[in-house]
């Protein structure tokens, strides 16, 4: 089966979203890492538990949202294949991670801005102080073009298409 996929309309600004990600995914156990070529929220390792995956991506008045579970990890941390959150095998696992789906997109679609604290300025998925997400290029979260630039701390106006790069502002 393959991955869920949905996208989630919003009222919430792009930072905003990004925070409710970050604070419910952090609030939930999830790391927010590199997983194969791209960046997930991660849950599990392999050793005891089977690793959940959660990709959010922000963008404008939507909230592109991706789940999926390791179909079989060959050693902790090497995983091989992956399914969406339909099916039998694994359905203990899928239905944790629906929920935790569901939930978080419950808490985008209403639309309510955190109201705690001023506006983090880091318009990212990575938008946590505690979360440190190393530089480099990363699936553009405003899904406009194939990778941007994440200089450390912010999403930048760098951009790439097929190799080739160019500028976007957020």
């Amino acid at each position: 089966m393959p991955r869920y996929m949905h996208d989630v309309p919003t009222a919430l600004r792009y930072d905003e979203a990004g925070r409710v990600i970050n604070d419910y995914l952090m609030s939930e156990g999830f790391s927010y890492e590199t997983v194969g070529t791209e960046m997930a929220w991660k849950k599990g390792v392999g050793a005891v538990t089977v690793p959940q995956f959660i990709k959010a991506m922000p963008g404008d008045g939507v909230v592109h949202v991706e789940a999926w579970v390791s179909k079989i990890a060959v050693i902790p941390g090497v995983y091989a294949g992956e399914q969406g959150l339909d099916g039998v095998w694994g359905w203990a696992v899928k239905s944790v991670l629906r929920k935790r789906v569901e939930e978080l997109e419950r808490r985008l679609a209403t639309g309510v801005p955190i109201a705690a604290g001023p506006p983090s300025g880091v318009a990212a998925v990575p938008a946590s102080p505690a979360l440190q997400v190393a530089p480099g290029w990363y699936a553009d979260p405003a899904g406009r073009h194939q990778s941007r630039w994440w200089d450390g701390t912010a999403w930048t106006a760098n951009v790439a298409d097929n190799g080739a790069t160019s500028t976007d502002p957020m």
